[in-house]
């Protein structure tokens, strides 16, 4: 009964995630924060290595993008809407953090603010003293070249007890809508919940080295992406393992009557 309420809940998860149409071009607001330290303890949980990603443009995302922690590290790329301080390209940014204080869609990093600008000389910095600007962006794939996604072991995490993850350079533009663990050479999976923002949580924490199955939102329909040999048996907390696959599925949304590209 328990693995068919799980498979409820995944079911349930990818259907409003791939109803959401990320794709779609929204026209919208966004903002900024002068310190890129607010974004990377946010939410999603990642810490000091949130500004590490894509050179610190990094960004907090209202809850529709947010969608209860499955998108953090979704991709997006936004440009402001003034032709005469913007170049019609914008940048792209990662989500690390919930946005629920402002009036804007997107809280930028100043370095994202300012990538949004024209090169000409004190065009980022007048830009700046705007505040708030109009903007218009779509979600786009992440693409980390031929890097693997890996996992990193949170603290809390406990032999045999408790077991935390977090998953790093996640590509395509998919969501993980589910997570299974299993001992390597054993068919006894369990699954493991997401406990806040990019971390996944389990307290049925299998012996010996560990593989994981991870549910993703990718094509029409999901996929699962089965990650063979992930932790050693020595695993330890704070320590990041390369899982030995790549995500890099888009999933494909029924945005038929929405604008996908910029004009």
């Amino acid at each position: 009964m328990r693995s068919f309420l799980y498979l409820l809940v995944v079911v349930s998860l990818f259907s409003s995630y791939v109803n959401a149409c990320d794709r779609c071009l929204h026209s919208s607001k966004a903002s900024y924060f002068s310190s890129a330290s607010a974004l990377s303890s946010g939410a999603c949980a990642y810490g000091s290595m949130a500004t590490s990603f894509f050179a610190g443009h990094i960004a907090g995302a209202i809850p529709s993008i947010y969608k209860d922690g499955a998108g953090c590290g979704a991709c997006f790329q936004v440009r402001c809407k003034n032709p005469k301080l913007c170049t019609s390209k914008g940048t792209i940014v990662m989500v690390t953090d919930l946005n629920t204080g402002s009036q804007t869609d997107l809280v930028l990093s100043s370095r994202a603010f300012r990538a949004m600008a024209k090169p000409s000389a004190g065009a980022d910095k007048y830009l700046l003293k705007q505040g708030i600007v109009d903007v218009e962006y779509q979600r786009v794939p992440c693409n980390y070249g031929k890097r693997n996604l890996h996992v990193r072991v949170e603290e809390p995490s406990k032999k045999p007890n408790y077991l935390a993850i977090k998953l790093l350079y996640q590509g395509g533009q998919t969501e993980v809508v589910g997570i299974d663990i299993a001992q390597v050479g054993s068919s006894e999976w369990s699954y493991m919940t997401r406990s806040h923002g990019a971390v996944w949580a389990t307290d049925k924490v299998p012996t010996g080295a560990l593989q994981f199955r991870f549910t993703v939102t990718g094509g029409y329909d999901g996929k699962t992406v089965w990650a063979k040999r992930v932790l050693p048996a020595s695993w330890k907390a704070g320590m990041i393992y390369d899982a030995g696959v790549q995500i890099t599925d888009i999933a494909q949304e029924g945005c038929d009557t929405c604008s996908h590209i910029w004009h």
